[in-house]
């Protein structure tokens, strides 16, 4: 299964910002760019998808990481380093870093440690297909309350012959159809 465009619906309170998209090969090593700092390989690639994301956000949206959110559907997320950590377990010689490396929310809390985002966060670990629309509500949610002026809405899946692919979208709330002081 790959993962298809974040499709936001029409009418549901959101206008799409920017879109973007990552993929890794099954064999590829992911591109660690802080080399002292261990994070799963998905983390990375959440990473990467954001980096490019966040270059094709309108200047504003750039401009105020301290309101930007972010949610991550991901069924797979950090597995990879929960396999290593329950292979290590028989050696008795586990790395601590290992273990917040295989954290679910890893990938998220690697993004806005390194794009400084600071608003509400949340990981969804089911199939993208039954997370998407709950992430959007989440987004609209956030967004109709003033938790945050933007939102990051992040897909991860695997394919074990096809890899890891990471698609994202930045949401905005859409402007309200109704006059000043309308009816509701």
């Amino acid at each position: 299964m790959t993962v298809e465009d974040i499709a936001v619906p029409a009418g549901a309170g959101l206008v799409t910002l920017a879109t973007a998209r990552a993929r890794r090969a099954p064999d590829a090593t992911p591109h660690r760019r802080i080399p002292s700092l261990y994070a799963d390989p998905a983390s990375w690639l959440v990473l990467e998808a954001v980096d490019a994301l966040w270059a094709g956000c309108p200047d504003a949206v750039r401009a105020a990481p301290e309101t930007t959110a972010m949610v991550l559907v991901s069924t797979y997320s950090t597995i990879d380093t929960m396999s290593a950590v329950a292979r290590a377990v028989p050696g008795g010689r586990l790395s601590p870093l290992r273990f917040a490396g295989a954290s679910a929310g890893g990938p998220v809390s690697l993004v806005c440690q390194v794009h400084g985002l600071r608003g509400p966060t949340l990981v969804i670990t089911t199939a993208p297909e039954d997370g998407c629309p709950a992430a959007l509500t989440m987004a609209r949610h956030w967004l109709r309350t003033g938790a945050a002026g933007q939102v990051v809405v992040a897909v991860h899946d695997h394919d074990p012959p096809g890899g890891h692919e990471v698609r994202c979208v930045v949401v905005g709330a859409a402007p309200d159809p109704r006059p000043p002081g309308g009816a509701r």
